[in-house]
């Protein structure tokens, strides 16, 4: 007897699963779903079976080298789909007898020399093998007449249309003369195109409803539970037991583990003291699982390593995958071939993680990795980008709305996006899950960051929530006062994101939305009184790359009367935070520009609160002019620069470009001075900033200069190196991988080797 087993399909459903291997070479108990249909054939009585190829043909075909048992075996290919009657035609081509069409990617233990007989014996040219199942829905309905004969289909139906249990396998009887109605080369599909067209001319298509176990695996759940029914005898399939309940192709090693049946172990497994193995686990040929390990309801695919104290409950772990010590995966998880999972991570319940990712330590993964690797925070430096813990998806949005809400009982948050048409729906995604928590929520619509920290200051805020999207699409979160996010607060951010800790409220409790555009006049009227005597007689221009901060600069430029035909040129970043400022010749950077303004408010006997890495020069200055200079961190661990942050709140011009610029022309207006004049009065100073990438683990900064050749002044964040003509400040990024770092010195020459004889030292060590 022969048989054609479509093999072809690329089974998207079964991803990520079915990245590297085709879906009938899914194992299952450690040998792949197709050698369990070929038993099947071959029990049954098949001799011959011709098996279609498509997606990763390759695959198939090597396994099969040296055939399968006795049987004769052979391949088509496809060279383009040719859906499923398409390939049959293909495969079966000049075939002269009765043959059997079965799938080779569901499982099922049908008595397929005893379907044979029936067929032959019904006289039809083709029968449907149909199976009963409880929900029809996700499957192809068959309608048949008081003689058992086909009279309709119906196609994944709703339960209104879903009257019948009799659900198509997939498996066909054709005798050799249906060929001919399937035109060579074509796509065509058996269910959609040649059963209506037999209809059509009334060719009968019989029925025969098989007794025994089948199960279409068309997506991981199907795939976890097939393995399952197979534990519990549901499906008869060859299996070597070596004592109840547990399965293996060879003898257990011995070992100070337990075993929990039913299981199935591979060959060449190797299991560590303390691990608990079962119930209903497969570690399928060549894994390694180290002590201390729980795997139970889940599947570890061959030659993959779990490393010790590892948690696998209702999980898939494909082929070659490297678990990490300490990761928990849950019910529907799924780590992609080759891929790598950091310790301590967490793959949250049906998250999919694509082949060949890699999963940081103590990462939370949230929803489906298909691109770029994951880093172990979802927050760094107050700020998610597109790659950090997971895509910025609305999903995303939304669980960090509800973590920020839970980090305290009605928190007050405001929420604004940069106006394209990209972010508003991010945002209304931020609101949503602030509201569940019983949040209050200020809703600033479109604006830019830098506005965003000013609202923030402004209104009381607890934070501030600020979505980008374009090229680099983000969310940002600042603190109180419109400054950078604390450590602390990140941390209970985190914590509430990694353990899906949120808090939900009664109906009277969710929190409430207000909207509050109006509130940009407050910023724009502010950015007036910066300069009280106007700019009259002043000329400058206002430039940015954001058009919205570029519209607001110049709206108050006009108000003030600010002369825009010549004069130096303020640039304004994108974010509206920074600024530098185009002269003749020069370029003013934007630390000049903050010394020339706190110099300002110095001579009025005003203490100054300013970033951490601001300017050392300042600390001089505030000395001769008997005040104060405070610096707040940009991710500190306690409340210790709390007088600073609350001064900084207060202090727009020290971290938003527009207050700096204007504040800049007001004293230019006031002093009758030009910009040039400005700059000259300052003590001779030199700023290089910059953040360099680097894989080098921060906690190696101390050790990496000597004291007897520099002097480390060893502060609050990040180290100081400090020599004769200048100093260099090393802070690195709150979740790693970067250093900012800022040069100053007495000369542009010397703070450039200062900076670079650090980016060379960071180049060697990387490369060690």
């Amino acid at each position: 007897m022969k048989a054609v087993i479509m093999a072809g399909g690329s089974g998207k459903r079964l991803r990520p699963l079915t990245c590297t291997v085709p879906k009938p070479m899914a194992r299952l108990s450690g040998k792949p779903v197709i050698e369990h249909i070929l038993t099947l054939l071959k029990n049954n009585g098949f001799d011959e079976a011709c098996i279609t190829l498509g997606y990763l043909a390759d695959n198939i075909e090597h396994h099969f080298e040296n055939g399968f048992s006795s049987m004769k075996l052979s391949f088509a290919r496809e060279d383009e789909p040719l859906g499923t009657a398409g390939s049959v035609r293909n495969a079966a081509d000049g075939w002269g007898e009765t043959f059997l069409v079965i799938s080779g990617d569901a499982i099922c233990d049908f008595n397929l020399s005893e379907l044979m007989r029936i067929h032959k014996e019904s006289g039809v040219l083709v029968s449907i093998v149909a199976a009963k199942v409880n929900d029809p829905r996700e499957y192809g309905v068959i309608m048949t007449d008081s003689n058992g004969r086909v009279s309709g289909f119906v196609e994944k139906p709703s339960w209104s249309q879903a009257v019948s249990g009799l659900v198509n396998t997939g498996i066909y009887i054709l005798e050799p003369e249906c060929l001919d109605m399937i035109e060579k080369g074509k796509f065509l599909d058996f269910s959609k195109d040649i059963f209506p067209l037999m209809m059509q001319k009334s060719t009968e298509i019989g029925c025969i409803c098989a007794d025994g176990y089948w199960c279409d695996i068309g997506n991981i759940e199907a795939y976890l539970q097939c393995q399952r029914d197979i534990f519990d005898g549901k499906v008869n399939l060859e299996f070597q037991s070596v004592s109840k309940g547990i399965f293996s192709p060879e003898k257990l090693k011995r070992g100070d583990y337990s075993i929990v049946e039913p299981v199935f172990i591979g060959r060449n497994v190797e299991i560590s003291k303390g691990c608990v193995i079962g119930p209903y686990a497969v570690i399928d040929d060549g894994a390694f699982v180290d002590s201390n390990c729980r795997v139970r309801h889940s599947v570890v695919l061959e030659n993959t390593c779990i490393a010790s104290e590892v948690s696998l409950t209702g999980a898939l772990v494909c082929q070659g995958a490297s678990i990490k010590r300490g990761v928990s995966m849950f019910e529907g998880s799924v780590v992609g071939a080759g891929s790598v999972v950091g310790e301590n991570a967490s793959i949250s319940p049906n998250c999919l993680v694509w082949p060949g990712k890699v999963i940081s330590e103590s990462a939370c993964v949230n929803t489906n990795v298909k691109y770029g690797s994951i880093k172990g925070e979802m927050l760094s430096d107050g700020c998610v980008c597109e790659n950090s813990a997971a895509y910025l998806s609305a999903e995303t949005c939304l669980k960090l709305g509800e973590a920020v809400g839970s980090t305290r009982r009605k928190i007050k948050a405001g929420v604004g996006f940069d106006g394209l048409k990209a972010s508003e729906p991010l945002s209304l995604a931020v609101k949503a899950g602030l509201l569940s928590t019983g949040a209050g929520v200020w809703d600033f619509g479109a604006c830019f960051e830098a506005q965003m920290n000013f609202f923030t200051a402004c209104c009381g805020l607890d934070c501030g929530i600020f979505i980008k999207s374009g090229e680099e699409r983000s969310l940002k979160i600042c603190s109180e006062g419109g400054l950078p996010l604390t450590g602390y607060f990140e941390r209970e951010i985190e914590a509430k994101m990694s353990r899906s800790e949120f808090r939900y409220v009664k109906d009277e409790e969710v929190g409430e939305c207000m909207h509050m555009s109006a509130v940009k006049m407050i910023y724009r009227q502010e950015l007036l009184d910066t300069a009280p005597n106007g700019l009259e007689g002043v000329k400058a221009q206002m430039q940015s790359v954001n058009a919205a901060v570029e519209e607001t600069a110049n709206e108050v430029a006009s108000i003030l009367g600010l002369d825009t035909s010549g004069g130096p040129v303020f640039n304004i970043s994108e974010s509206g935070c920074n600024v530098s400022a185009q002269m003749k010749e020069n370029v003013v950077d934007s630390d000049t520009l903050l010394v020339i303004c706190c110099i300002d408010e110095m001579k009025k006997g005003n203490d100054i609160a300013v970033a951490y890495d601001a300017p050392e020069l300042l600390d001089r200055l505030a000395d001769a002019y008997n005040c104060r200079v405070l610096r707040y961190l940009s991710s500190p661990a306690d409340c210790a620069d709390g007088e600073a942050r609350k001064l900084g709140g207060n202090q727009c011009f020290v971290r938003d470009g527009l207050f700096t610029a204007f504040k800049v022309l007001s004293i230019i207006k006031n002093r009758n001075k030009t910009l040039e004049e400005l700059v000259k009065e300052l003590p001779d100073r030199h700023y290089i900033r910059k953040t360099i990438e680097s894989a080098v683990n921060p906690s190696r900064l101390v050790a990496m200069f000597p004291d007897d050749a520099i002097r480390i002044s060893n502060k609050k964040e990040g180290i100081k190196l400090v020599r004769e003509n200048g100093s260099l400040l090393i802070v690195p990024t709150a979740g790693g991988g970067k250093f900012r770092v800022f040069a100053e010195s007495v000369s542009s020459e010397y703070a450039k080797e200062l900076f670079d004889g650090f980016e060379e030292l960071l180049s060697t060590l990387s490369a060690e």
